[in-house]
């Protein structure tokens, strides 16, 4: 089943990570090169937003504090955004009102990912997910100095919540305490378990939800086009279909789940990170959106010049892997 999985979703590679790589180490790797990238040092961090979905221990553990302890930070603030794979953009939404209202002036949007101890090193591979699933971080930085403006904001979500628990644990709430009987039927650990009929309908909740949040999105942001898509679907023809409903250029995008897996919500930090270190074509104005099973939005980004005045910095990356002739989809 891994193998089938592995070819349907064209995974070539993906990070693994090392015994002392964990969200919090990753994530203050991460959080030090964009503040670096940016010219400022940990002293000019007022609040770390962790959005990531796993961590390095069990709740109540704060994922926000271990970052800010690894990065050697006393004087941030923290707290833990959870929004699944579409908590990065809620963050970014919520960093940029929180300094536009001048209560901060330096946020760190943090997601960090180590699937493997979840998934386990003898859980088999249920569905093509669970084969994407990798290791890493990104942290992006919301600051009052930015080259860019964060413009726009649109959510949709799925009045069908039959899904939310898929591909999580059944216990360890307060609907199933973890007990002995519940360990020993492993409904502490994930697992995937999706019928063909919920498959299908989450696909058209995605479909539905991208009709809903594109039109929003580019309306709010005055776009009369998009030069830049960021959207990390697993399977990426249906959302490729979309955009091509809605007349946005199918080619105006890149997935990086080839070469990284999935990551969580920072997939789409990675993948407007990979596009401008390899020289793809940005422009000023840049849509980014999530689907998950239950909850999806999308957030529109507008450079105050010619670009949007990113820099970009980090490591362990081939951008080469993403470049403009190696990396442009097929329409």
């Amino acid at each position: 089943m891994a193998e089938e999985a592995l070819a349907k979703i064209d995974l070539k590679e993906k990070p693994v990570a090392g015994t002392d790589d964990h969200p919090s180490t990753m994530g203050a790797r991460a959080t030090r090169a964009a503040l670096e990238a940016a010219g400022l040092g940990t002293e000019d961090l007022d609040l770390l937003i962790y959005a990531g979905v796993t961590k390095d221990w069990p709740a109540p553990w704060v994922a926000a504090f271990g970052v800010l302890h690894e990065l050697g930070s006393r004087r941030a603030a923290g707290f833990d955004l959870m929004g699944r794979c579409a908590g990065g953009i809620d963050a970014l939404w919520l960093a940029k009102t929180l300094v536009e209202s001048g209560t901060y002036r330096n946020v760190a949007v943090c997601c960090a990912e180590r699937y493997d101890h979840l998934l386990g090193p003898h859980r088999p591979t249920e569905v093509v997910s669970d084969a994407a699933y990798s290791a890493g971080a990104a942290t992006v930085l919301v600051s009052a100095e930015a080259g860019n403006d964060i413009v726009a904001f649109s959510n949709f979500t799925n009045p069908d919540l039959s899904v939310h628990r898929a591909g999580g644990p059944l216990a360890g709430g307060s609907r199933i305490p973890v007990d002995a009987s519940s360990v020993q039927e492993n409904l502490h650990v994930w697992r995937g378990g999706l019928s063909i009929r919920e498959v299908d309908s989450i696909a058209r909740y995605s479909a539905d939800a991208d009709r809903h949040n594109y039109p929003r999105i580019l309306k709010q942001a005055g776009f009369e086009a998009v030069d830049f898509v960021v959207c990390s679907p697993v399977y990426p023809a249906p959302q490729l279909e979309v955009l091509k409903e809605l007349g946005v250029d199918p080619k105006a995008t890149l997935f990086t789940i080839p070469f990284l897996g999935h990551i969580g919500p920072a997939d789409l930090f990675f993948i407007l990170g990979v596009a401008i270190a390899s020289g793809r074509r940005v422009g000023r104005r840049v849509v980014m959106s999530t689907r998950t099973t239950v909850y999806s939005n999308a957030l529109a980004i507008l450079g105050r010049d010619d670009g949007l005045g990113i820099r970009v910095a980090g490591e362990g990356l081939d951008v080469g892997l993403w470049s403009p002739a190696s990396s442009e989809v097929e329409s």
